[in-house]
């Protein structure tokens, strides 16, 4: 960290911080059985947690609930259970499944938890005055969750308290960040403000936005310039792993002691080219339109209407050339066909 900067870096919380006993004293439901809900509630079983997963009738995921080993009930009956209900259900169904299911099954001093703040922060979902309001987020999938939680290992959590009625919602999202396997990696306090808002911000800019439009569009234009699409999908999609790998561990710097002098002189010559001040301000208007509600806006009528313009998106996704050859040389990897540049 620079010496100069008045940046104030959060303290981070391991397993020493946090009392387990508090969390296995408790009874949680996990509303919702998806990958984030499954990771979990077989991670809070595992640390001596006692769990239920409240699921609406007929739901699909029963069965695999039931065969993991759990006890499913349904979604007011594992509230009124249950003394922390955690809300791991897609957030454009989340509310609904709040106001009509939960609300008025809650009793004073349980916990609401969500792992991700976006219907609380903007007001979906207002619970009542008598209960601790908290999230505890991975910074992962739940397929990754679980897997580093049986491994020993863990994936960093952001914990944020909205609402501390008991006077211990802090040391009990602690305590569940703990049971999950966060703390084992670190977590951290924020805010429901602060987690949705750079959320939002880091998928549409970074992770599920400008990195797969950056992959796609520099393969399109090495394609049209005469060069073969497998070699285009190489360098541009397949190395990528390589990179982040390289930078997530240790940082940019160790990345650029990894990879040639070249490599490193070009990217950053050029790399100032692409990401340059007109590229920043569409990332500002991006970051306003999330802090306004103009997207959770323009996301509400999208849902309401079915994903029609996502459907649209998705359908034309699967009809790139990059996908296909992607499907192309992934399936002879996996038939054992070595492929090479």
């Amino acid at each position: 960290m620079n010496s100069e900067s008045n940046i104030k870096i959060p303290k981070l919380y391991f397993d020493n911080d946090a009392n387990l006993d508090l969390i296995q004293s408790t009874k949680v439901a996990i509303i919702g059985y998806g990958n984030q809900g499954r990771a979990q509630a077989l991670n809070l079983t595992n640390s001596g947690v006692d769990v239920v997963v409240g699921l609406r009738e007929n739901s699909s995921s029963s069965a695999k609930a039931l065969n993991d080993g759990l006890v499913v009930k349904s979604i007011s009956d594992a509230t009124q259970w249950a003394d922390v209900i955690s809300l791991l259900i897609p957030d454009q169904v989340m509310a609904d499944a709040f106001n009509s299911e939960i609300k008025e099954s809650l009793k004073i001093n349980q916990t609401i938890l969500v792992s991700h703040g976006y219907n609380v922060h903007y007001k979906q979902i207002q619970p009542p005055d008598f209960i601790d309001v908290i999230m505890v987020a991975p910074s992962g999938p739940g397929k990754q969750v679980r897997e580093e939680y049986v491994n020993g290992r863990g994936i960093p959590n952001l914990i944020a308290v909205h609402q501390d009625y008991t006077g211990n919602a802090k040391d009990i999202a602690l305590s569940y960040s703990k049971a999950i396997g966060g703390t084992r990696a670190g977590a951290f306090f924020s805010t429901f403000k602060e987690e949705v808002e750079t959320d939002l911000f880091g998928e549409q800019v970074v992770l599920t936005g400008g990195i797969p439009k950056l992959i796609q569009s520099a393969f399109k234009v090495l394609v049209e310039a005469g060069y073969q699409p497998i070699t285009a999908w190489f360098v541009c999609y397949y190395e990528l792993k390589t990179i982040v790998d390289s930078f997530h561990q240790k940082g940019f710097a160790f990345m650029n002691k990894a990879i040639s002098d070249t490599a490193e002189y070009g990217g950053k010559t050029r790399g100032a080219r692409l990401i340059n001040d007109s590229v920043e301000n569409e990332m500002r208007t991006i970051l306003k339109e999330i802090q306004t509600g103009k997207f959770f806006d323009e996301w509400s009528k999208e849902s309401e209407k079915g994903l029609p313009n996502l459907q649209k998106m998705r359908e034309n996704d699967r009809k790139t050339l990059i996908e296909e050859i992607g499907q192309f040389v992934m399936n002879q990897i996996a038939n054992k066909t070595i492929i090479k540049k």
